[in-house]
């Protein structure tokens, strides 16, 4: 849609961790409508990295909008209480965002083949 008109400036690594995130809850705030939401689903969150983490936890608390949805899955035997994804969960229950945990359990042969 055209070149930009000036180039970036260059930031520290805090500083464009922190553009990003603002960039893309944006970005999803321009995009998501009542009558288009986004559903953003992310499998294994288990291996995700602290900023991975961090934008997931942007978006989820700082979204001003109710048409995204976020969902997450994780196996909780590799998620330990020290594990940085039960650090961001609390922090989202302490700030009263609604989560919604729904327990998995191991899946037969049975009811695969069935």
């Amino acid at each position: 849609i055209g070149k930009p008109q000036t180039a970036p400036i260059e930031v520290g690594s805090i500083a464009a961790q922190n553009r990003f995130k603002f960039i893309f809850q944006m970005f999803v705030r321009a995009i998501s409508t009542p009558s288009h939401p986004i559903i953003l689903f992310l499998d294994d969150l288990q291996w995700a990295d602290e900023l991975s983490l961090q934008l997931i936890c942007a978006l989820e608390a700082e979204m001003e909008t109710n048409n995204f949805l976020f969902i997450g899955s994780y196996r909780d035997n590799e998620v330990h209480s020290s594990h940085p994804l039960r650090a961001y969960l609390s922090e989202l229950k302490r700030k009263e965002i609604d989560i919604t945990e729904i327990n998995v359990g191991c899946i037969s042969k049975e009811d695969v083949n069935s």
